[in-house]
């Protein structure tokens, strides 16, 4: 179908759970989310399931509109129910990465302080997790169990507004630093429905999710924007280059959206047409796309769209099928303003053929972060300073040209040096440390770091590296360590 791009926003001015409540109503028996050993929850279930969990935790959690619930879970079928249930319970709903472990882990659930949380027995079963989950994570159920625990509760609405907080993520790469980033019911629908717009998602369409639901190009670009329109999600534990041709050929996928590494593996793997035969496009997110996977995904299977966006702005531009450039981010979506300023004169508005940082307004936009300081550091008179460098050509296609704020990707990642640094400064020995992005083709970049000791103490690169990564999740790891030498003390 041709999309016109150029159509205005058209807000659906409720919440999401509700949106997808009006498609359970219209079509019960319709399969809504299929996991990748076959269970399936229609749409009518996961509308009476998540119902169920909003009133389980209301009851015996206690928690109300304002409180926040925490989701630590791998994909698996239950992270569906118990997001929506938790957002119907009108919760704040925060989700943490199951690889999240130790200080990670203990950071985010003491700042957040869910009443309860939801999570995976496979997290659960580490023993130094499962003591900081019984410690700060409220009341403790064990996904595997959902279904079963909520199934004596009356599903109850609550009265959710739309301009209610809804969400809560850890990863604020504009403030470059491990903190809440806040988003409203509006912001999330905001951060959905302009996609599934512009490239016309439909009830018609099957998505293929192949990224983590902790990152929002699994949980908004593919999940939601299938569950906004009323279509079905096929969900991936992890993925799995021979796992995902299948899935896409057994369950008529018509749309899939990943990480590069997710294509570059696919076509390492010698994937064809055959594997993908419903797919009407596949798109890129998270990280750099390099121009070579591009082109030969585009030549071998289907076309390769970008989709670009950050946690406080998640997925604000994209390409379609009708406008689609090697190496281009694309253009704003629906609903979105954009424009690029100097650098080194944040007054002056450049122009076509010019670097410059990003500055945006649009429905997906945060309500902001949890430090006030901080939210009024990120906007200029209402527009969102993203810290990236973009380029706009004629046409209007935009290409990422670097960053002027400190973070790093691994693997699509997104790794903040600030974060390692202070955990690193922790150690007895280590007086200051220097973290940066070392470029890595396979992976994007590496973290690194340099370290001085304080005067008199020893310690070995590996000691040092092995103290950090054993307390945060693997993408995080530093890979490489130097030690510079000595930090004499001021006098």
């Amino acid at each position: 179908m041709v999309v016109d791009r150029g159509a205005p926003y058209r807000d659906p001015g409720r919440p999401l759970h509700e949106i997808i409540a009006e498609h359970a109503s219209r079509e019960p028996g319709k399969p809504a989310v299929i996991y990748e050993d076959g269970s399936t929850l229609t749409y009518g279930e996961l509308d009476e399931l998540s119902s169920r969990i909003a009133a389980m935790l209301a009851s015996e959690a206690g928690v109300e509109k304002g409180s926040t619930v925490a989701i630590v879970m791998f994909n698996r079928l239950e992270f569906v129910p118990a997001y929506l249930g938790a957002l119907k319970a009108g919760a704040r709903v925060v989700v943490i990465d199951a690889l999240s472990m130790s200080e990670d882990l203990e950071y985010q659930l003491s700042d957040a302080k869910p009443k309860a949380t939801i999570v995976d027995s496979e997290v659960y079963s580490r023993e130094r997790d499962r003591e900081i989950l019984d410690r700060l994570g409220g009341r403790v159920y064990l996904a595997e169990k959902l279904g079963e625990l909520a199934k004596g509760y009356s599903p109850e609405k609550v009265k959710v507004g739309y301009d209610d907080d809804a969400r809560i993520f850890y990863y604020a790469g504009v403030a470059g630093r491990t903190l809440q980033v806040i988003h409203t019911h509006r912001s999330f629908v905001g951060a959905v429905a302009p996609l599934a717009q512009a490239e016309g998602i439909s009830r018609d369409d099957v998505s293929l999710v192949t990224s983590p639901l902790s990152h929002v190009l699994g949980l908004d670009a593919a999940l939601f924007t299938a569950l906004y329109a009323g279509g079905t999600a096929v969900l991936m534990k992890r993925f799995d280059e021979e796992k995902a041709a299948r899935l896409a050929k057994e369950h008529g996928v018509t749309y899939m959206v990943g990480a590069p590494l997710v294509y570059q593996r696919l076509l390492e793997k010698g994937v064809t047409r055959d594997n993908f035969p419903r797919l009407k496009w596949a798109m890129s997110g998270g990280a750099y796309l390099p121009p070579e996977v591009q082109k030969a995904w585009m030549e071998k299977i289907s076309p390769l769209l970008q989709v670009y966006g950050m946690t406080e702005a998640p997925q604000c531009f994209a390409t379609t099928v009708e406008r689609n450039k090697i190496g281009s981010l694309g253009f704003p979506l629906p609903g979105v303003e954009a424009k690029l300023v100097d650098p080194e004169d944040e007054t002056r508005e450049v122009g076509v053929g010019e670097k410059g940082v990003l500055l945006i307004k649009g429905p997906m936009v945060m309500k902001g972060y949890a430090d006030p300081e901080e939210t009024r550091r990120a906007f200029r008179d209402g527009w969102l300073w993203t810290g990236d460098i973009l380029e706009r050509d004629q046409e209007g296609f935009y290409y990422f040209r670097g960053v002027k704020k400190r973070m790093l990707k691994y693997k699509g990642y997104p790794v903040f040096p600030r974060d390692l640094e202070i955990l690193l400064e922790k150690h007895p020995a280590v007086a200051k440390a220097e973290v940066y992005g070392e470029p890595d083709p396979s992976v994007g970049q590496i973290p690194a770091a340099r370290v001085w000791l304080k005067p008199g103490a020893q310690a070995t690169p590996e000691e040092l590296m092995n103290w950090v990564n054993s307390r945060v999740a693997p993408y995080k790891k530093i890979r490489k360590l130097v030690i510079m030498g000595v930090l004499e003390e001021k006098r």
